[in-house]
Parts: C-alpha cells; structure tokens; sequence
C-alpha cells in the first residue's frame, strides 16, 4: 500500500501527488512542510529554559496590598483606592495584574460595580 504523502502511485493521472516526493501541497504530507522544519525545533534549550525555572514572568511576585495591611479594607466609598483596580477605560484590572488574592479581587470587583451604580465611578470613560 502506498503512503499518500510519497506520490501518485494510486493517484492515477498524478493530480495531487506528482513524480516529487513532497506530494503536491509544500513538502511533506498533509501541507504541514513535512520533514523539513523538524530541525528547527530543537532550539528550544538555547533559550534558556532550565534556567529561568520554568516561569516566563520576570521580576518580583506581586503581594495582595489588602493580606499585606491588615487594616487596608476594601469600600466602595473609597474612589481613591478602587481607582488603583481600574484601566483608564474603565475596566476592572484582573488579578494577575493587580496582584490581589482571589477573596479580596471579588471583592473589589463587587466595590466597583456598586461605586459604578452610585455615580462614584463611571462605567466607561467619555467619548474620544
């Protein structure tokens, strides 16, 4: 039985597979390129990945302010401090950027929607 990726033994007038051993569709089976970019893929140790440990972050871990101060308390009333947790286009920021634990990002998040719905912060920025 003949590979589908080596030509047109069974093809009949040879209308994918050709006399080329690629096949027909960019070298070897399957439009993929085949063998051909196999060698390329060996580079992934020049990059340092035992290295680095395994983390493609850079830089310190970020601490939630609110477990770091005790007394820090999330309000809904405090628009200086939710400010911190919003984009310029009103977004809330996601905990990973933030750096906030998963308890205190819920409750930032349900701070800023009730501020949203007081009129302490605006749900989007102005028109541009």
């Amino acid at each position: 039985m003949a590979r589908p990726d080596f030509g047109g033994s069974k093809m009949g007038n040879g209308s994918f597979g050709g006399s080329r051993p690629g096949g027909g569709f960019g070298g070897g089976g399957f439009g993929r390129g085949g063998d051909r970019d196999r060698g390329d893929r060996g580079d992934r140790d020049e990059r340092g990945g035992e290295e680095g440990g395994g983390r493609r972050g850079f830089g310190r871990r970020k601490v939630c302010r609110f477990c770091a101060d005790k007394a820090l308390k999330v309000d809904y009333k405090d628009q200086g401090q939710l400010k911190y947790f919003l984009t310029e286009r009103g977004k809330i920021i996601p905990r990973r950027i933030s750096g906030n634990c998963a308890k205190h990002q819920r409750e930032v998040a349900t701070a800023v929607k009730r501020a949203r719905m007081l009129a302490i912060l605006p749900y989007t920025v102005g028109q541009m």
